[in-house]
């Protein structure tokens, strides 16, 4: 399990590749990718969510994404459960789970411009 950890309300970019059992960088684009971010592992409903078509994949196969503002702001401190899937050639894996904890801010964004 990783741990990630932002300020709520703040744009945080995320890198990472996909790696096959024998360590190698995997290049090849799937054909579906999610980074899925719910309020706990036992629950159906999504709190946000990024796609493949979300994200940029570097020739070296770094794929990367970023969380916005807008995709936290409204949310409560805490934790909360993230994980990436994968699917390629009707193959569905898990590649990676966590928990992305939301940390204290002063300024909202209801404060900016004020």
């Amino acid at each position: 399990m990783i741990t990630l950890s932002q300020t709520r309300g703040d744009t945080r970019g995320y890198y990472f590749k996909r790696i096959d059992g024998d360590g190698q960088v995997i290049t090849t684009t799937p054909n579906s990718l999610y980074f899925t971010v719910k309020s706990s592992f036992f629950t159906q409903q999504v709190v946000f969510q990024k796609k493949l078509d979300d994200m940029t994949v570097d020739e070296d196969g770094t794929y990367h994404f970023v969380i916005e503002p807008k995709d936290t702001e409204n949310l409560d401190y805490g934790s909360y459960v993230w994980d990436i899937q994968v699917t390629q050639d009707n193959v569905v894996t898990t590649i990676a789970k966590g928990t992305l904890n939301l940390t204290h801010e002063a300024t909202w964004a209801s404060n900016e411009g004020e």
